[in-house]
């Protein structure tokens, strides 16, 4: 009886290996090309999406590169507009006005703002009702094993898979370790509940311009 146990043990924890290490190379896969680490390479578009990331009294790491990445497109002439999407769930915490600020100093023009940037999927799909499905004209802004993510959702989304530019990551190890494992299971979260997501986004979806 305990040998059989092991067993299926032993098969559960195979199986759920597999499914985690293919869905993250299914997105891996779909988004192949479609990250930008040279702003020299990436083609123009209209708008560039700054998903949020941290910021309160004390900024994650990834939040200063996310914000800079997004001047130095506008400066580069490579987006003309930002679209600034993040977190508002707190009163003292409201990641968008925290971007939006940051981009006014730095004399960025911002199209649009979208508090109810809570997911990934959800700043996307956003976008996609504000400014239309068939011509995204987007270049997502993140750190790359976020774009990789982006890039998927928005492959679904969009008739033409978008673009996406990579911010600078960090340094600091533990952070490194927390994102690689935190994004390996949103990857399989991305991949398994894509239906349900399509669906919950679609009826929560909201026009605004």
């Amino acid at each position: 009886m305990k040998r059989k146990s092991i067993i299926i043990l032993s098969i559960v924890a195979t199986l759920l290996v597999v499914i985690v290490l293919a869905c993250n190379v299914l997105v891996v896969i779909v988004s192949n090309g479609h990250c930008y680490d040279d702003i020299d390479s990436i083609p123009h578009n209209t708008f560039g999406l700054l998903l949020g990331t941290g910021r309160s009294s004390k900024p994650s790491p990834y939040y200063d590169a996310r914000v800079q990445a997004a001047v130095d497109l506008y400066k580069a002439g490579k987006i003309d507009y930002i679209i600034v999407s993040g977190e508002n769930l707190y009163e003292d915490y409201n990641e968008v006005d925290s971007m939006l600020a940051d981009l006014k100093k730095a004399n960025v023009p911002v199209e649009a703002i979208d508090y109810h940037g809570t997911s990934t999927f959800a700043s996307l799909n956003t976008h996609g009702g504000m400014w239309g499905y068939s011509y995204p004209s987007l270049t997502i802004i993140s750190q790359h094993f976020h774009n990789q993510r982006a890039v998927f959702y928005g492959a679904i989304l969009f008739d033409d898979t978008p673009v996406a530019y990579d911010a600078k990551d960090t340094d600091i190890w533990y952070w490194k370790v927390w994102q690689y494992c935190r994004e390996t299971f949103a990857r399989t979260k991305a991949v398994i509940l894509l239906p349900y997501t399509v669906i919950s986004n679609t009826r929560h979806s909201h026009r605004r311009r």
